[in-house]
């Protein structure tokens, strides 16, 4: 068995990470995205997948008719997204961008970021510099919808999984530690690779913060967004106290 410890996070994940989130209902995800354009009455042709990870949902708006650019800060994941938009011979750009430091140059009229993504920035200057970026990246009548994990899905150890399988092509365990002080919480990630008749390993660490409703509100607001509302993950309701994901929508 070899092992090894990825020093960028996504690196050495990221030729399995569609393994990984095979069970993930992307289709679903879009779908969603679509009701809230529809109910926020906001008609979108060209959208930015932000930290569009190997592409998944960057696709399929792509294949619904959407012109897509996706964008992500990890190369080795946009590099999986680029091979997987050739296979499809799909259109969509992709380009190697950190949310804080979004410069693509053009606008859009929607801009997505899903499956906590966003949660990934942990310096909160930097989480309010990416809500800049992305009103300043929206055209007029815009609309920004990202989703992140609360507070209460740290606490109780969401993140905690294993699949360890001995007949499983890729086994991990995940193990999370959460700090109520600075509201970081890390995730230690091992994996467990088949090779031919060997196994390879390998060690990842993700840091992710809980933002309240109030500080994602004032950024947005700072970023200059008028109108923002925040959901319930995958509904139309308010968050509840047990809410372990939300979603905002900003209205530009």
């Amino acid at each position: 068995m070899t092992s090894s410890s990825a020093s960028e996070p996504f690196a050495a994940v990221a030729p399995y990470y569609d393994q990984l989130m095979q069970s993930i209902p992307y289709l679903w995800w879009m779908h969603y995205v679509e009701t809230l354009l529809d109910y926020f009455d906001r008609p979108a042709q060209k959208i930015l997948d932000l930290c569009c990870g190997t592409g998944n949902l960057s696709e399929l708006l792509a294949m619904s008719g959407y012109e897509v650019v996706g964008v992500d800060r990890s190369a080795a994941m946009i590099e999986q997204a680029i091979r997987k938009a050739e296979q499809h011979q799909s259109r969509v750009r992709y380009f190697v961008q950190d949310a804080a430091a979004l410069e693509l140059g053009e606008t859009f009229d929607g801009i997505v970021s899903l499956f906590d993504s966003l949660n990934n920035i942990t310096e909160p200057q930097r989480f309010a510099e990416a809500m800049r970026r992305a009103y300043r990246h929206l055209n007029p009548d815009g609309i920004f919808i990202f989703d992140l994990n609360t507070e209460y899905a740290f606490v109780r150890k969401m993140f905690d999984q294993a699949l360890l399988e001995p007949s499983a092509p890729l086994r991990y365990r995940w193990r999370s530690q959460y700090d109520r002080e600075t509201r970081l919480c890390t995730v230690h990630m091992e994996f467990w690779v088949r090779e031919g008749t060997g196994e390879r390993s390998f060690t990842e660490i993700h840091t992710q913060r809980a933002y309240t409703e109030s500080e994602v509100r004032d950024m947005l607001y700072a970023a200059g967004f008028p109108e923002v509302h925040v959901l319930d993950a995958y509904t139309l309701h308010p968050p509840e106290r047990r809410s372990d994901r939300v979603f905002y929508v900003a209205l530009r």
